[in-house]
């Protein structure tokens, strides 16, 4: 547990640790490669329309990493299903007792704000917050149970994960159980960072950054539906740090996709 301190007097708990300065990306960033929405779909070599199913380990993940690109999708190409797999229910059990009602609230959370995005249809996996790792088996299942019934629904979709190799366990699961449904299925995935740039550096990172380009509109329902998340940006206690620090925010000024990395 770490304490930011006023003087000699303790002021607030840190909930989340301090990360990498954005300069530090910055010239990674500005090198990768950019490419519109439509240029995407090209190269993934699916029809118009596809449908995109975007899934995160918890409430926020794909708002704060893959936001712009949802909003973009889902008003030039197709609709777009949002997968969670927690609630993100214990987002601050490792500093402090846990707020009564989180659970609700988060989810409230991100029902407003994928629907800000354009997401037409949400799904559920029921699964533990911070337990996405022993909980392999059953992610695999249900987000399979998941893709059948998309799959019903309509034409194959494009699937798109955290990164998995994000600095946080949940994301790596996630990322890694989305990835192998993907190839069994043959069903392109793409990958959004979340902690990466924040907690990662540079020489660590063992794929490349691609920039996706979206547009005022896409730009602007990113901010909204970040603003939505108040229980991740404001402090849960008057004696705790936000979860969401801002300055981990200020590494999400554009749509980041991850191509490659390590296994």
């Amino acid at each position: 547990m770490q304490q930011m301190r006023s003087g000699s007097a303790v002021s607030r708990t840190i909930v989340t640790p301090p990360g990498l300065s954005t300069d530090v990306w910055r010239s990674s960033a500005d090198a990768a490669p950019e490419v519109r929405v439509d240029q995407l779909v090209r190269r993934l070599d699916v029809p118009a329309a596809t449908p995109l199913v975007v899934f995160s380990a918890h409430p926020d993940d794909e708002t704060i990493g893959c936001g712009r690109l949802i909003a973009q999708w889902a008003r030039q190409v197709g609709p777009c299903t949002a997968v969670l797999a927690t609630l993100g229910e214990a987002c601050v059990d490792h500093v402090a007792e846990r707020p009564p009602g989180l659970a609700a609230r988060r989810l409230r959370e991100w029902r407003s704000a994928t629907s800000r995005l354009g997401i037409t249809r949400s799904i559920v996996l029921g699964l533990d917050d911070g337990r996405l790792t022993d909980e392999r088996r059953k992610l695999r299942e249900r987000i399979d149970l998941a893709m059948d019934q998309v799959a019903r629904s309509g034409r194959p979709p494009v699937l798109c994960a955290p990164y998995r190799r994000d600095p946080h366990p949940d994301h790596q699961a996630m990322g890694t159980a989305v990835a192998r449904v993907g190839r069994r299925r043959r069903w392109p995935v793409l990958q959004y960072p979340i902690w990466l740039t924040y907690w990662v550096e540079p020489g660590r990172f063992g794929g490349s950054l691609e920039r996706v380009r979206v547009d005022e509109r896409a730009d602007r329902a990113h901010g909204e539906a970040v603003a939505c998340f108040t229980s991740q940006l404001a402090p849960l206690a008057d004696d705790l740090t936000p979860v969401v620090p801002e300055e981990m925010l200020a590494h999400h000024t554009r749509q980041l996709l991850v191509r490659g990395g390590r296994r």
